[in-house]
């Protein structure tokens, strides 16, 4: 299969490099945690809840046979679908049990200490391969956040506030699935909270997000496998008051002060950024109010507690999530396939939805908005793998993951226009996940996840391009 792509400016011919040298790819297929739910048929709300309650979703690597030669032929749907899909929203507010915490004091970002500071060299993360005139700054984390195996970045958003710019993005603890010999999926859901004010100078500090306790009782917000499978690995000592959020947390997005982090088989967990609380910091193997009355957090300084939880219907998976057109939060699904290889393609067709809020940040209840983009494979339009959407105008904009590999990366960034007939792609660096725009600049976002091991060099990095250099 032959088609072309666009590798900064320039078109060139995909499937094979310019010298007649076939394209091979490197990356590894994913999957929802513990299910992959590219094997559900349009599922339903029972459908969803079941999956949530058994398996706890998420993107994930696996193998998947090659899909070449399967005489594929031009897809049923044409152009842009911009129906009105069924769904339906249910929230449920927690803001009670932040309230319970308010004597331990909440904090924004501005009044947090940042202890750890990033570098300035991200061009040189494996895989990156944005062209020196599109790039618009960046930066990679700490050497150990650039090694550790135990956790993953994926989602990434961004706000100012007392007149700094700041980025957030989202870190899910791995297991044996992610790396080998790792069992770090209890501890849930960090965050990396940055201070971008002076890119020369990027400090930033981790935060463990969690929930009420009581939320443990209940299967759809608690992954019990962690307590199930008999690792000691995943044994600490749980206090009272609150516990992690065992979710892949794989996009992230910021209206106001609320943050909405993805809960793939669900849809939201809902936070607010002036609701930060710091916490003792010298335990690894503790997490809650202890006997001693002072609340731990696996060694992070400071948590974030969850506010609500929306329960949606009508788009799962739902498995990256921005800010977009239209006051809307727009969600991307994630189905897993390799188009360079052989196999049969998931049956799903992939769609990024958009979901109204209204102006206190509240999903509005109606029904979203649902865009099918193309990828540019002519006969083969499906956009597999995404990892990251964004909505602007009458355009779509995506990472995308599992390609064949180019220069050093089998990540590219699909544009779609509503009513083309295919997409355009563009490179784009390795491990790309989310997306986000930062209006005020013009800047869109991204990062990348992949720990120091796995390729001997720095992957981890987080970058902007200029949205007008690819519009």
């Amino acid at each position: 299969m032959i088609y072309f792509e666009i590798r900064g400016k320039l078109p060139i011919l995909n499937g094979r490099r310019k010298d007649g040298f076939l394209e091979t790819g490197d990356r590894l297929f994913k999957q929802l945690k513990r299910k992959p739910i590219i094997n559900m048929k349009k599922p339903t709300l029972i459908t969803v809840i079941a999956t949530a309650l058994l398996f706890g979703c998420s993107k994930k690597d696996i193998p998947q046979p090659d899909a070449s030669g399967l005489g594929k032929t031009e897809l049923a749907f044409a152009g842009t679908s911009l129906a009105q899909a069924a769904a339906s929203s249910t929230y449920t507010d927690e803001s009670a049990f932040v309230a319970s915490l308010s004597s331990y004091g909440f904090k924004n970002p501005t009044q947090l200490s940042y202890n750890r500071t990033g570098q300035t060299n991200y061009t040189s993360a494996h895989g990156f391969n944005i062209p020196a005139a599109n790039r618009a700054g960046g930066f990679k984390w700490n050497a150990g956040d650039e090694e550790t195996a135990e956790w993953r970045p994926q989602g990434i958003a961004g706000f100012t506030m007392g007149g700094r710019r700041f980025i957030l993005t989202t870190w899910y603890g791995t297991e044996p699935d992610d790396v080998a010999g790792v069992h770090n999926g209890h501890k849930g859901v960090r965050l990396a909270l940055a201070d971008i004010t002076d890119l020369s100078n990027v400090t930033y500090r981790l935060i463990l997000l969690v929930q009420q306790y009581s939320n443990t009782s209940n299967s759809l917000l608690w992954d019990n496998l962690y307590a199930q499978d008999g690792n000691a690995a995943h044994n600490y000592t749980k206090g009272s008051l609150f516990a992690p959020i065992t979710i892949h947390a794989g996009g992230v997005a910021i209206y106001g002060t609320k943050v909405y982090v993805a809960d793939t088989g669900r849809g939201l967990r809902v936070f607010d950024l002036n609701n930060f609380i710091a916490v003792s910091s010298d335990s690894e193997s503790q997490c809650g109010k202890m006997a001693n009355n002072t609340l731990q957090a696996f060694n992070y300084g400071y948590i974030l507690p969850e506010t609500g939880w929306y329960q949606l219907s009508g788009a799962s998976p739902y498995s990256c999530v921005e800010f977009g057109e239209g006051n809307n939060l727009w969600f991307g699904q994630y189905y897993g396939f390799n188009k360079n290889g052989t196999g049969t393609p998931p049956s799903q067709t992939p769609a990024v939805s958009g979901f109204a809020l209204n102006t206190s940040g509240q999903l509005t209840g109606a029904a979203p908005t649902a865009i099918t983009p193309r990828d540019d494979i002519a006969g083969d339009t499906k956009v597999f793998n995404m990892q990251g959407a964004y909505r602007k105008g009458t355009q779509t904009f995506m990472s995308i993951t599992n390609n064949s590999e180019y220069e050093g990366s089998t990540a590219r960034f699909l544009r779609y226009n509503d009513g083309a007939a295919l997409g355009v792609r563009y490179r784009w660096p390795h491990g790309a996940e989310d997306l986000y725009y930062e209006s005020a600049t013009g800047l869109l976002w991204c990062l990348t996840e992949f720990e120091k091991a796995k390729y001997g060099s720095d992957n981890r990095c987080v970058f902007a391009v200029r949205l007008t250099d690819y519009d």
